[in-house]
């Protein structure tokens, strides 16, 4: 078994900027770990805040609709 990671070492910015240079819709990811049922991200867990700060330190606006 060969497992393949490209991101494993990657920070959250770095993939903010690869996702951006290859063309990529960030809006089209999800990462909260308790969304709203109306898909809106929680803006609290650990992954939402590990998200929006890396869209931050990328320079990149944060697509995600927080609630």
């Amino acid at each position: 078994i060969r497992l393949h990671a490209p991101l494993q070492h990657l920070s959250k910015a770095d993939i903010a900027r690869e996702a951006q240079r290859l063309g990529l819709d960030p809006a089209l990811s999800h990462s909260c770990y308790d969304p709203l049922p109306d898909g809106a991200a929680c803006g609290e867990c650990d992954a939402c805040r590990l998200r929006a700060r890396g869209f931050a330190e990328a320079g990149i606006a944060d697509p995600t609709r927080y609630a």
